[in-house]
């Protein structure tokens, strides 16, 4: 699905043309709210795109959604269903499930709490949740507020920018699991509504600081849809096709008397890619950090992995910085943008797994005999570790 750059100049130019309303929410924004709150039931197919140049990270994602919403607190989803090319996501109001398509295998939740739906890819930036919040945002004296007409081919719209700060658009304010934003960081969620329907056309997510952006856009918007047939709502109609799926149960490795495995790697080093084994780092203190390119955490650890190697690297300690899945062409981005001081390894997928490593960044430290002294996450703790064992 493509969409004009003429969409993306003229959404620019409308914002930086913005006139700020601080006194009270915008009229759109209010008649956004009382659309959103009003709905019923919705269908539409949206396109999501993250686009994060710094971090060569670039990602699209499509799919279609049937929703029914809570005409109780005006916030909550009854029901939804949710259905792209891999997978389909269903809540049928006591339990949700997971098909994957392709590996055709199923996973099942009983009376999962709404805040969990958060998580789902497809609540992102999406009608779902802007109708969670769009309340306490039209409530609000402390989020700047804009409005403005803006064209796109020829066609009026409305586009309204909040600007957030602390924390994301999340689906039901769940920062439950987040650390707020830095002071200086703000965030503008800039939403173009679509004049036919009175709702999103489109939502666009940047900031003051980052590169990064997130775009949604919402087509074929039905606020009348036919509902998807009733079998289609519960997980025992697709158990014939679909089998249990089996979780993986990785385990990370422990500190103490467990030994590090011997290992050998490809390094990237500017130039070529030579194996690199463990025997190379045989009598040093080592630091292995874990990590994969679409990972915010992992980004914001170069600097610290940097700072570690030049503080405390030579003779005796050597940080190896281990990408699990990525490419040979994403490394050597990451390699021409860090200029490392350390070693920077890839295809380091299957170390991963016999160490139980199932999250990133993640950090083991191992002594100058190979054994274990640390697996975990937290940087301040592993350079304490570093300075002891030294």
């Amino acid at each position: 699905m493509k969409y004009s750059l003429f969409i993306s100049i003229m959404l620019v130019t409308a914002i930086n043309r913005l006139e700020a309303k601080t006194n009270r929410p915008p009229d759109a924004l209010v008649a956004l709210s009382k659309k959103l709150t009003a709905l019923q039931t919705i269908s539409f197919q949206f396109y999501r795109e993250i686009n994060n140049p710094d971090n060569n990270y670039f990602n699209t994602f499509t799919g279609s959604c049937y929703i029914e919403f809570n005409q109780t607190d005006k916030q909550t989803v009854s029901r939804y269903r949710m259905e792209c090319d891999s997978y389909i996501s269903v809540y049928n109001g006591s339990e949700d499930f997971f098909l994957d398509k392709k590996l055709k295998t199923y996973s099942q939740r009983a009376q999962p709490k709404q805040r969990s739906f958060s998580t789902q890819t497809f609540f992102l930036n999406s009608i779902q949740t802007l109708r969670s919040v769009i309340q306490q945002w039209v409530q609000s004296d402390s989020m700047l507020m804009f409005e403005r007409d803006t064209l796109i081919q020829n066609k009026s719209y409305k586009l309204v920018q909040v600007n957030k700060r602390q924390y994301p658009l999340e689906y039901l304010n769940n920062f439950d699991k987040m650390d707020p934003l830095p002071d200086s960081v703000t965030l503008f969620y800039s939403i173009i509504i679509d004049p036919e329907t009175g709702l999103p056309y489109q939502v666009l997510q940047t900031s003051n600081r980052y590169s990064s952006s997130f775009k949604t856009v919402f087509t074929n918007v039905n606020t009348r849809p036919a509902e998807p047939e009733a079998d289609s709502w519960f997980c025992s109609t697709y158990q014939k096709e679909y089998q249990p799926r089996k979780k993986e149960n990785r385990q990370l490795i422990a500190s103490g008397a467990v030994m590090m495995p011997v290992w050998s790697m490809r390094e990237y080093n500017g130039k070529d890619t030579p194996v690199f084994s463990s025997s190379a780092v045989t009598g040093k203190l080592v630091l292995y950090d874990f990590w994969i390119k679409g990972c915010g955490p992992c980004m914001a650890s170069f600097p610290i992995q940097q700072r570690l190697q030049k503080t405390y690297g030579g003779d005796h300690f050597q940080l190896l910085s281990v990408n699990t899945v990525d490419k040979k062409e994403d490394i050597s981005f990451f390699y021409k943008r860090e200029q490392p001081l350390y070693k920077m390894l890839y295809e380091g997928e299957a170390m991963a797994k016999e160490l139980g490593i199932d999250s990133y960044p993640t950090l083991i430290l191992a002594d100058k005999t190979g054994k274990v002294i640390y697996a975990g996450h937290n940087y301040e703790k592993v350079e304490e570790l570093i300075k002891t064992n030294l």
